[in-house]
Order: structure tokens, then C-alpha cells, then sequence
């Protein structure tokens, strides 16, 4: 038995087959019973002892999702026990007793059926599965909100940070070019994953998937309950950007196809979806906000269908998403009718493309106690979001290379482990270290390593950047002082505060001659030398800075824009 300290972060899907039974029931019987189910849920973890199964269930995130089966003598025992919990979405009992009835465990929601032959269990399971599996009902709705109103005391990056990086995430991603080695790639990765071994099916799916994928069978691929599906779905879900990354080419291909059969006409669909109390609080309060959704949204035409799949539970409200459709907006994500790629033409599906934004109109609860959720189909183009798109596109895709502008976009999100992967990418790619992307990857790496508190790797760092920038460029040149800042700071957190003030005075000069006096360059400049007088305890010297950063700031910035806190705060 593995320990309960739970390789479960391995699973690179959002569905687990949870298994506790008697050992003595634990035959080859079960085994087999399990493989089977392996065609709809990959991942299996098998338990003999009560205590220690519902100590990895509870280990588990919100967004993942078990689908439990227990013998009846110990269901008996969990299932009151664990019923309540998000991430278990149905209970199966193997009945192995002949006295034991269904019906005492029918007092549980979450209880789906009890099967006396291990086979009918499991096709029971895998028949539930391929029910529910297409719009993803039960898994938790990925979903930023984003506000126009920026406080001053909290940064754009703070107030909306996911909604704005998640969309620059997939724009990164849809600008790679693709590779001749890109499907190879991610098919080598299918196959190595230990986690897949021993499955033969998801071994035979994926050699079918190298020898048939192209561009128009994308839909196709995504439409199937398959591995492309439910990896692609969970890599979204939880942000994983290494997996991501390497479904760039099927995103890629995905929006392109969207494109090409995107419906022309207005009109209204709908989502039926199981979500929390807390979530739709959260999104009642934003009526009038604009959000994404962080994957590809499936929908229907028909509003009965989309009800079907809108449960109530014991932790979940049933809600029913309306969707009103402006075909004629301009600047909207594209959204198809992929009946004709579905194994279920007759649900009339209606596919949206990763990160559509849409507007929340109304939220309210109709008289049988089922929430609607309106929403309106928004414009990339939207007066509130252009400006800040256009402002932080310009921040972190203005490079040549998209690797350095993917990495960037990592950084700011926090993900510096992950941004360090795509800088050393890059890093590897160029001829030599003679190379302006040297310097520029050796200095966002200096940050990173600043930012986690390698002070020594990153003054290594930077002192590569700056030996090269110095090279290559003139000693004018606002990179060096940008390099020369990130030293700065290095010092300045080793209590060097001589050497920082001397660097960041350096850099000062250099902002100004670029950029002329009265530029914000100037103004952070003056922040951080007030910041390092401050802990010189030079209190004159430093409001004298202070002050001259404000000054700045006045000029170029809203009253009410957040960087005046850090001025007022000095």
C-alpha cells in the first residue's frame, strides 16, 4: 500500500477512481474491474483501511473530482463520513454481502448505484462517465472577474492579475510559431508518464493520435472523451504551463477551426452547471463586471438539455447560464457549432474559445430555486479593457523572442520556477552569450533569483547582463540602467545600502539623459533612493527624494492611480 503522503499531484487529470475495499475482496476480480474503468478515469488509488482513505480524499484540491467505489460493509462505515466533501462527486457500492440493501444507501446524493458483479459496476461507472463527461458540469467553472476600478493602494496586477495575465497567457501561446518536433513532443510525454502505465487503452489512443492528428481533426480530438480532453481541461483549470505549453499547437489549431465555422447569426445559449454557494455570491456581487473563463466553455441551443445537467447537491446549487450572443461584435473570440465533430449531435453544442470574456447582466434565483446566471458575449476590444491590454502587452510581449514575452507573463503572475524554464529556453536557443537576449535572459533571471532571496546567484546574474549590455551597448543606454537598478536592489537586501545608493544614483543619470528629468523612470528612481537613505537613516535626504518622486507622479498620473501610495507611504 503506498503511504497517504499521495503522488495524487502526478494526476494531470481532474477525475480519480478511488478504490477501498476489504483485502479480502481485494481479488483479481477488482483489478480487472478497474482497468476496465481506466478508458473514462486514468488515475486509481486503491485502499484497504477507512482512516487512511479519507485522509487522501481529504488531501485533495476543490477542483479535483473522485468517483468513489466501495465494497458494502465498508461503506457502510465512510460514506457518511466523506458524502459531504466537493471533491467526491459519486459513490458506487460493490455489494459482496446478500443481505445488504440498496436502499439504505439511496439517503446519499451522492450515490449512484449498487452492483453485485464487479463488470456491471464498472460499466455502470464508465456509462455515468461518458453521460456527464462533455461539459464538464461537475468540475469547478474557471472564472476571473475583472474591475475597472483601480484603488489606490492596490496595483492592476493585484486587482484583476488573473483575468489580465490569463488572457495574455492564451495570447502567448496563439502567437508560437509551430515546430516540426511540437506533436512529437507532447505525444512523448503522453507516453512517458508513469502514471498512464499499464493503461493500454491511453497508450493505444495516443499512437491513434500520432499517426491521425492534423489541424482539421482538432475539434474532432477535443469533442472525444479522450486524454487530449481531460489533460488539456485540467492543465487549464490549475495553470499548469509546462503542460500547457505543450498543447500550444492544439490551442493553436483549436481557435483556428473555431474560427473557421463560427456561427454568424444572435442568438441565446445555455450552460447547465453544479457550482457553490460562495462562488455564485461572488459572482451575484460583480453583476455588471466582465469575466473569463479559463477554458473552452461548452454550451448548448437548447435550454431543457442544459438543465439536465444543472445538479443540486448537498455542497452544490444547480445553475443555469444564459448566454446572449452578439455575432456582429468585432474583436470577439470565436465560438462554433461543433455539432457535426460531437458524439452527441443532438445536445447542439455550441463551443467557445479559451478566455471569452463575457459580462455578468443579471444573477437571481427562479421560483424552483435553480440559479440564472445572464451573461453577455463581450469584445477583446471592450472600452474598459483595451487600454490595459494595449499597456501590458506592450510590457510583456514587446520581444522578439515569444519564449522571453511567455516567461515575462509567467513572472508577473508570480510562477517564477516555471518563467526560469523558458528563460533558460531561450537562453539555450542563442548562438553565443554575445547576444542581446543573453544579456536580457541572464537579467530577468537576476530578478528571479532576487525575488526568492538567492541574493549571490542573482548579483551573478546580473553581473553577466551588465558585462554584456555593456559591450554591446552604449553606456546611454536605459538597459544598463535597468541592469544596473536590479544590482541595486541585490545590495540594497544585503544591507550594502552605500553600494545601492551609488548604483541607483548611476541608473538615475542615465533614466534622465534618456528620457529627460521629469520621466516616471525618474520617479521610481527617486523612490528606491529614498527607500535605501530611509534604512541609512539619512530621514531628510530621503523625504527630499520622496518628494521629487511625487512631484513626478503628479504629472503623469490619476489622483487616484495606486503608485501614489508608494510615494505618499516613502
Amino acid at each position: 500500500m503506498e503511504p497517504v503522503s499521495a503522488s495524487h499531484d502526478n494526476n494531470l487529470e481532474t477525475f480519480y477512481q478511488i478504490w477501498l475495499c476489504d483485502p479480502v475482496n481485494n481479488s483479481q476480480k477488482f483489478r480487472d474491474a478497474q482497468q476496465q474503468v481506466r478508458s473514462s478515469i486514468n488515475y486509481i488509488k486503491t485502499f484497504e483501511h477507512v482512516t487512511e482513505c479519507e485522509q487522501y480524499i481529504r488531501s485533495l484540491s476543490d477542483v479535483d473530482r473522485i468517483v468513489f467505489i466501495v465494497d458494502d460493509h465498508l461503506g457502510q462505515q465512510i460514506i457518511p463520513r466523506i458524502c459531504q466533501y466537493r471533491q467526491v462527486l459519486a459513490i458506487y457500492v460493490y455489494g459482496t454481502e446478500k443481505q445488504t440493501n440498496e436502499t439504505s444507501f439511496k439517503q446519499f446524493m451522492k450515490f449512484r448505484g449498487m452492483r453485485t458483479k464487479l463488470n456491471e459496476l464498472a460499466n455502470l461507472i464508465q456509462l455515468d462517465c461518458k453521460k456527464r463527461s462533455r461539459y464538464e458540469c461537475d468540475e469547478s467553472l474557471s472564472i476571473n472577474i475583472f474591475s475597472s476600478n483601480i484603488d489606490q493602494e492596490v496595483s492592476t496586477v493585484e486587482l484583476s492579475g488573473q483575468f489580465i495575465h490569463s488572457q495574455l497567457l492564451i495570447d502567448c501561446l496563439l502567437r508560437m510559431k509551430s515546430t516540426e518536433t511540437e506533436i512529437e513532443d507532447f505525444v512523448n510525454f503522453c507516453k512517458s508518464r508513469k502514471e498512464y502505465q499499464g493503461n493500454e487503452e491511453h497508450l493505444r489512443r495516443v499512437q491513434q493520435f500520432q499517426n491521425e492528428y492534423s489541424s482539421e481533426k482538432s475539434l474532432l480530438w477535443y469533442t472525444k472523451n479522450s486524454f487530449v480532453y481531460r489533460m488539456l481541461n485540467k492543465a487549464l483549470r490549475i495553470q499548469n504551463v509546462d503542460v500547457l505549453f505543450l498543447f500550444r499547437f492544439l490551442i493553436r489549431d483549436l481557435a483556428q477551426q473555431l474560427k473557421k465555422h463560427q456561427c454568424s447569426s444572435s442568438e441565446s445559449v445555455y450552460r447547465g452547471q453544479s457550482m457553490g454557494k460562495t462562488e455564485i455570491d461572488k459572482l451575484h456581487e460583480s453583476i455588471g463586471k466582465m469575466i473569463s473563463i479559463n477554458s473552452f466553455l461548452s454550451t448548448t441551443r437548447d435550454r431543457e438539455v442544459a438543465k439536465m445537467f444543472a445538479d443540486k447537491s448537498i455542497d452544490l446549487e444547480a445553475v443555469l447560464f444564459e448566454i446572449n450572443i452578439n455575432s456582429l461584435l468585432d474583436g470577439i473570440k470565436p465560438f462554433a457549432d461543433v455539432s457535426s465533430f460531437s458524439d452527441f449531435p443532438q445536445e447542439k453544442e455550441i463551443l467557445f474559445m479559451l478566455g471569452s470574456i463575457f459580462r455578468i447582466d443579471n444573477v437571481y434565483q427562479d421560483e424552483n430555486g435553480m440559479w440564472i446566471i445572464q451573461l453577455n458575449l463581450c469584445s477583446d476590444h471592450d472600452r474598459d479593457l483595451k487600454p490595459i491590454f494595449n499597456h501590458l502587452l506592450d510590457e510583456s510581449g514587446n520581444c522578439e523572442s515569444i519564449l522571453l514575452a511567455f516567461g515575462n507573463i509567467l513572472q508577473d503572475m508570480g510562477k517564477f520556477d516555471e518563467a526560469k524554464t523558458y528563460y533558460d529556453h531561450c537562453l539555450k536557443q542563442l548562438p553565443s552569450d554575445d547576444h542581446p537576449w543573453s544579456a536580457y535572459c541572464y537579467y530577468l533571471l537576476g530578478l528571479i533569483a532576487t525575488e526568492k532571496g538567492n541574493n549571490d546567484v542573482a548579483l551573478d546574474l546580473l553581473n553577466k547582463s551588465l558585462k554584456i549590455r555593456k559591450r554591446l551597448l552604449p553606456l546611454s543606454d536605459p538597459s544598463i540602467a535597468d541592469t544596473l537598478t536590479g544590482i541595486a536592489r541585490v545590495y540594497y537586501n544585503q544591507n550594502q545600502c552605500k553600494q545601492a545608493l551609488d548604483l541607483y544614483t548611476e541608473a538615475l543619470l542615465i533614466f534622465q539623459q534618456a528620457f529627460g528629468k521629469d520621466h516616471l523612470t525618474s520617479a521610481m528612481g527617486y523612490t528606491n533612493m529614498g527607500v535605501v537613505t530611509t534604512a541609512m537613516k539619512k530621514y531628510s535626504e530621503a523625504l527630499d527624494y520622496h518628494k521629487k518622486a511625487l512631484a513626478i507622479r503628479k504629472k503623469h498620473l490619476p489622483p487616484d492611480h495606486f503608485r501614489f501610495g508608494t510615494s505618499l507611504k516613502g
